[in-house]
């Protein structure tokens, strides 16, 4: 969905990607999509499928909304990463750091390996990685954002074929894009100079999370056809720039997905030639803009079900977006967890979600 153009970067200079904060996005827009969604002046007073964005603080402040009770819900699980979006998955690790989801193509080609070469899965131990300070959390109160930034530290990459690994990862597929971090209790104030973060501390962020999905089983669901999801993230582009927004809609079935993407083809939509992957992603009928990407997919229950993507062009008004679904990434990272020797899987495991 969102293609955030961050340009192309080694791991060697994260550090300068996160001192900028995302400020280098000369361009934030969705993989084959040039249209921001239609702005919705004024805001729906309706919680149900829409072809338009709620902006979420103004929607919390509005006490009669039918859709505050859910966006309060899931709200503060959502961070700014960068100049994209992510999602507090799990709060719950024997270590007592926290894990944090988002879209491999908001990090920037080179981020987990050289472009143009072919990146392996792996998982690696967050607390001998250096902390990338990237991630503005919602106030532990919620209703606003906080005003202190926080540092991620890598832990699982899905891995990504060589001919998909460069041109801003624009052709990533869903399969691809998608990894895991760790995330704990740092706080740090942006300013000139760059926030130097400690070694990772095993303690978890302090979110607003009201039902304590993020600590109690299931930390993560899935859907099916015909369920509401709700995305939430942060669009870099447009009146909503910069705004947490939401987005509401209906998961497609196969056979609906199949009528879309032809559709969508003989639009000249580059998302009518990518093949719907139903093991990996889902598809809904909704909006989305650039910056978005990253974000978390959220069902009525306000549980965690999937990763923002990939969105296409609005079609008559109406956008169709993909989600790499949780139970994929954290199948996939599971079977990454048991291709590890012993000695390995001792210190790699403590970071794993516990509650399920």
């Amino acid at each position: 969905m969102v293609k955030t153009y961050l340009g192309t970067f080694g791991p060697s200079v994260r550090a300068f990607q996160s001192a900028m904060l995302g400020g280098m996005c000369a361009v934030c827009a969705l993989a084959g999509c040039t249209v921001t969604p239609i702005d919705n002046t004024p805001q729906p007073t309706v919680c149900e499928p829409s072809n338009t964005l709620l902006e979420v603080f103004a929607t919390l402040d509005d006490a009669d909304h039918p859709c505050r009770e859910w966006i309060d819900q899931t709200h503060g699980r959502v961070a700014r990463s960068g100049s994209a979006s992510a999602a507090v998955w799990s709060r719950s690790t024997q270590a007592g750091a926290a894990l944090l989801v988002s879209a491999v193509h908001t990090l920037g080609v080179g981020w987990f390996g050289p472009a143009n070469t072919e990146i392996q899965a792996e998982l690696r131990d967050p607390s001998q990685e250096a902390g990338v300070v990237r991630l503005t959390f919602v106030a532990p109160e919620g209703g606003a954002m906080d005003d202190e930034i926080s540092p991620m530290f890598d832990f699982f990459n899905l891995p990504t074929p060589a001919v998909q690994n460069n041109n801003f990862f624009l052709n990533i597929l869903p399969r691809y894009d998608a990894f895991v971090a760790v995330v704990d209790d740092q706080k740090l104030t942006s300013g000139l100079l760059i926030p130097q973060p400690d070694e990772l501390h095993l303690a978890p962020p302090n979110i607003y999370d009201p039902l304590e999905r993020t600590t109690t089983a299931p930390t993560f669901s899935d859907v099916d056809a015909g369920d509401m999801v709700m995305a939430i993230g942060f669009p870099a582009e447009g009146s909503f720039a910069g705004e947490m927004t939401a987005s509401i809609g209906t998961v497609l079935s196969a056979s609906e997905i199949d009528g879309v993407l032809q559709m969508l083809a003989d639009a000249g939509d580059e998302e009518g030639s990518i093949e719907y992957d139903p093991e990996v992603e889902f598809i809904y009928r909704g909006p989305a803009a650039g910056g978005m990407s990253g974000g978390g997919v959220f069902n009525e229950s306000a549980e965690l079900v999937g990763v923002l993507v990939r969105a296409s062009d609005p079609l008559g008004g109406v956008q169709y977006v993909r989600a790499v679904r949780m139970e994929y990434l954290v199948g996939e990272l599971n079977a990454e967890f048991e291709l590890l020797p012993e000695n390995e899987k001792e210190v790699i495991g403590q970071y794993l979600d516990s509650a399920n």
